[in-house]
């Protein structure tokens, strides 16, 4: 439990996980520290900083993430970024925003053809960590992190690098985030007070088996207006809501329950639980609880959806204190947040958000320090999360960040999980000042996973994994949209068959049983 504690006490926070679009643009990202240090306190550019960046090559880095792009502002921002990354390393960034829609397939295309780029964002639900190590497109970074950045390895307990590791080796630099993992379960404010919604009669004890509990509010409201939905989908529900850890992705077969202390590995959309839930989406979208034929046209369901009242309830994201500030940031209203079960602590959970730097970058060693600058400078965090200080957001006497106006709404992506660590945001008004103390307290209650440590390397069936994700890229939206009606899902799990996933479950069982031995 010792270990555990590690890992525990190092978790920060995560945010909630839609987007929305951007185009290329210059632009930079940051990041943040739980230590007591100069940077963490603040740091500014001093004489030093300039004497070092002028020693150094001038060199321009390209960075790939998701996010809730574009922002009216964003190139004012980016601008502001490249002038203290200019100054402390000499370099800028060129970022390239996408939706998160639109993240996964345009780094497939990145990577495939050997696009030049420096730093991509990577985790098990999007650019798959496991997949793309696999096939050779990011560098192992333990020689760099030791010399380039030795305070982000430090910050980062041995346990949590661990998760990250691919035999052996370390290809992505973890942000620190909440590693506690349960569903987050929102709701407009407005509809519950309307409906009379007890919230808390269901807090904690959504699952797939109880979805039932959702149904005398959902049909309360499809009554009044059936262009409001409820919106689950499988790459934002994860593992946890079904009670299994899935092993390198959800776009993976393989899981094991958190039940399961002899960690068998199975098919996971073949569970008793995967199929419940796809029977009541099909039961719901019969009841128009799903507003399916809208919604069937895109990949995925965008925050702008919320925005325009589209939504009467969300399961997805991660459950964290104060969610309930973002989560209103995004749709444009007050929402409510309950957790939809148990906390868990998961080898996914910790390597859920990262940099990968790649393998064919000119500059690795600047990006490395890039990502160093990121991890341990506050004004620099808060200026890419938060915008541009007294203009975009203001310090209340309290000590919370505040956004209030439409030029503060001007540059607001809300994703400060995306480019690093947490611990150095301001908390924002409206939540806890001790949200960082409060998302702890779930970290370290929560239950560790058997396979908390064990990291899957994919590369001995990496064939068969690219076929199972594209099958399931193929039928996942029709499934969670309940369009899919029962023959079209068994044929979904004759394809994964078809393209391996058998074998895919069968290599992963041969690793756990491996690691297992040296627990």
């Amino acid at each position: 439990m010792k270990r555990f504690m590690a890992i525990l006490l190092t978790a920060a926070l995560s945010a909630g996980i839609l987007a929305g679009c951007g185009t290329n643009t210059t632009s930079s990202s940051t990041s943040a520290t739980g230590e007591t240090t100069k940077a963490a306190a603040g740091a500014t550019t001093t004489a030093a900083d300039t004497t070092a960046a002028a020693k150094l090559e001038p060199v321009k880095l390209t960075w790939y993430f998701p996010g809730n792009f574009p922002q009216v502002d964003q190139d004012l921002v980016f601008a502001e970024v490249n002038k203290i990354l200019k100054e402390k390393i000499n370099c800028t960034v060129d970022f390239k925003p996408c939706t998160f829609g639109e993240y996964d397939q345009k780094m497939q295309v990145v990577i495939a053809s050997g696009e030049d780029y420096d730093i991509c964002f990577t985790s098990s639900w999007t650019n798959n960590y496991s997949q793309n190590v696999a096939k050779g497109a990011f560098l192992p970074l333990d020689d760099l992190l030791v010399k380039d950045a030795p305070q982000t390895l430090a910050n980062v307990s041995q346990d949590m690098w661990s998760a990250a590791k691919v035999q052996g080796k370390i290809y992505a630099v973890i942000n620190q985030q909440i590693s506690a993992r349960t569903p987050s379960v929102q709701f407009p404010k407005a509809l519950v007070e309307k409906y009379n919604f007890d919230l808390n009669s269901i807090n904690g004890k959504i699952g797939p088996n109880t979805l039932s509990l959702l149904e005398p509010y959902l049909a309360a409201v499809n009554k009044d207006d059936p262009t409001k939905g409820f919106i689950g989908q499988i790459s934002q529900l994860g593992g946890e809501f079904f009670g299994y850890e899935l092993i390198g992705g959800w776009q993976n077969p393989g899981a094991v329950a958190f039940s399961d202390a002899s960690m068998k590995v199975v098919n996971f959309y073949e569970t008793p639980e995967f199929k419940a839930y796809a029977q009541t989406m099909r039961d719901w979208n019969a009841k128009g609880y799903q507003n399916s034929k809208v919604r069937i046209s895109q990949k995925t369901d965008e925050w702008s959806d919320a925005k325009a009242g589209k939504w009467s309830v969300y399961i997805g994201s991660t459950f964290q204190p104060g969610g309930d500030v973002g989560a209103s940031a995004q749709a444009g209203e007050p929402y409510e947040c309950i957790a939809s079960g148990t906390p868990y602590l998961t080898t996914g959970g910790i390597t859920a958000t990262m940099q990968a730097i790649n393998r064919n970058s000119k500059n690795p060693e600047r990006a490395m320090m890039l990502l160093e600058l990121l991890n341990t400078d506050k004004e620099l965090f808060n200026l890419l999360n938060s915008g541009i200080k007294d203009k975009h957001y203001t310090i209340d006497s309290d000590g919370f960040l505040v956004k209030e106006g439409d030029a503060a709404l001007a540059y607001y992506p809300n994703v400060n999980w995306m480019f690093a660590s947490n611990y150095l945001a301001y908390p924002p008004k409206g939540g806890p000042i001790d949200v960082w103390e409060q998302q702890k307290a779930i970290n370290n209650s929560s239950t560790p996973s058997n396979l908390l440590g064990f990291s899957f390397d994919a590369e001995p069936v990496k064939d068969e994994i690219g076929k199972c994700a594209a099958v399931v890229d193929e039928y996942y939206r029709g499934i969670e949209l309940g369009v899919a009606d029962e023959a079209k899902y068994n044929e979904f799990i004759g394809k994964l068959k078809t393209a391996g996933a058998d074998k895919i479950v069968a290599e992963m069982q041969k690793q756990i049983d491996a690691w297992k031995v040296t627990k």
